[in-house]
């Protein structure tokens, strides 16, 4: 589609939206229902289960989409209590080519799976909802916005393909669109893939243009971004070295110690010891 033109007739508003955990021990269950005035959308965050939209079975998982349209038959059952998703319900949603509320047609697949793009529209959902959710003035209307900014990408994501109907962006800016994302996310799974589709290049041309804006590769410049705010911790709190690492985006607190050393110069607990030493002086 050409990016003069819009698949957009009419936007949506938000009617209900909400975080869905369980209990230990319990299940995230909902029975064969359907709704005939709107539409719903379930992120999957944590966890896994299986959902029957429309007669047919998905496994999902954390990253994937479930798009429920208005009026279609849908089920839905955890795999365990580890589970988390976020739900949006929405009404007015006009697509070209689309019934009313709509967002995928009965042809396509009721799971999108969004692999590369799970953490920023996570992080979209995860702003609506609390807006939404919120007391504060125009909480309503900015939930709306974001959504709107959602639904845009999911667009974009489902029905714009093709190397011409992405603008390229100038090695600056791709550049300072990368680290910024490195920066609020990079307690997360970040990788080149990611990356290099964020910035609309292949992986090969974006380590390239990333060294020569700054000097290191992505992954270089990630680690040393994480290490920085380890040091932040280290000195600003009394969080164990395992809190730590799992707060910069490491599992294994061996590895986010040898990682520290290699990258500053000394261990982490030496760090810390010498600035609280530095202080009492």
């Amino acid at each position: 589609m050409s990016m003069n033109q819009s698949m957009f007739v009419r936007m949506p508003e938000i009617l209900g939206g909400a975080v869905c955990r369980v209990a230990p021990g319990e299940r995230f269950y909902f029975p064969l229902h359907q709704h005939d005035g709107s539409s719903e959308l379930l992120l999957i965050v944590e966890g896994e289960g299986d959902f029957r939209v429309d007669g047919n079975l998905y496994h999902a998982k954390a990253g994937s989409l479930m798009c429920y349209n208005r009026g279609i038959w849908h089920e839905e059952l955890s795999s365990g209590d580890k589970f988390l998703a976020i739900y949006v319900g929405y009404k007015g949603l006009q697509l070209k080519g689309l019934p009313s509320d709509y967002l995928v047609g009965t042809e396509r697949s009721a799971m999108i799976e969004l692999n590369e793009y799970f953490v920023p529209i996570k992080q979209l959902f995860s702003e609506m909802i609390t807006e939404w959710l919120s007391s504060l003035p125009e909480s309503a209307a900015v939930a709306n916005q974001l959504f709107g900014v959602l639904l845009g990408k999911l667009v974009r994501l489902l029905y714009y393909t093709g190397e011409d109907e992405v603008r390229k962006r100038p090695a600056k800016e791709s550049v300072h669109m990368a680290k910024r994302f490195m920066e609020e996310n990079y307690y997360t799974d970040v990788n080149l893939t990611m990356l290099a589709n964020l910035t609309h290049t292949n992986a090969y041309h974006f380590i390239h243009v990333f060294k020569l804006e700054t000097g290191l590769s992505p992954i270089q410049y990630l680690i040393r971004y994480r290490m920085e705010v380890a040091k932040q911790y280290l000195v600003t709190t009394r969080l164990s070295m395992t809190e730590i690492a799992e707060k910069v985006g490491y599992s294994s607190e061996t590895y986010f110690q040898n990682l520290f050393k290699k990258t500053i110069g000394t261990s982490p607990g030496k760090y810390r010891s010498v600035y609280r030493e530095g202080r009492e002086e």
